[in-house]
């Protein structure tokens, strides 16, 4: 995220030195607040408050994700006054080569204060007023890295909350 103006991180639990590194970086809003009980979105719409007023737009990512370079340049090219959603190129995984495996367009880039997040899991970005005017940026592109040891045994959990809260929700 080094191409943003600002970097916000709200850490939820890091038992590393995590929040330590991160200050030392004086581009680095970092806060610490834990979500109990866990959901995606409360975490999500929390960082969203770290956000400076004087930002544009937000651009979503997590620790195991990274753009590729000069994404926002492409986003500076790209964008316009009613521009409010952007889409773009996610790589969700690779293979042992190296080569890109499931790809699909995502849209967590969004006009600063305009969107919230919801579910509790697989928490998608919602415009607070209608249907968003949105554009799709092609080359721009961003590559997940995750971590397969990592334990996602709360995601069931979480999606029959989801479930349980807006039952026609795909």
């Amino acid at each position: 995220m080094s191409e943003a103006d600002y970097i916000c991180v709200l850490d939820t639990g890091s038992t590393d030195k995590t929040v330590e590194l991160l200050k030392q970086n004086k581009k680095v809003i970092v806060n610490q607040k834990i979500i109990n009980p866990w959901r995606f979105d409360v975490a999500r719409n929390e960082s969203l408050k770290l956000v400076p007023k004087d930002a544009d737009f937000c651009v979503c990512t997590d620790l195991d994700e990274v753009f590729k370079k000069g994404w926002r340049q492409k986003l500076e090219e790209n964008v316009n006054a009613n521009t409010k959603l952007v889409q773009y190129k996610y790589v969700w995984n690779f293979d042992e080569k190296g080569n890109e495996g499931v790809t699909f367009y995502a849209n967590k880039i969004h006009k600063n204060g305009d969107f919230f997040w919801k579910n509790p899991v697989h928490e998608v970005i919602t415009y607070k007023y209608g249907e968003p005017e949105s554009i799709l940026i092609k080359d721009l592109q961003l590559n997940h890295h995750a971590d397969d040891n990592k334990s996602r045994s709360q995601y069931l959990q979480l999606l029959e909350l989801a479930v349980k809260e807006d039952p026609l929700n795909d």
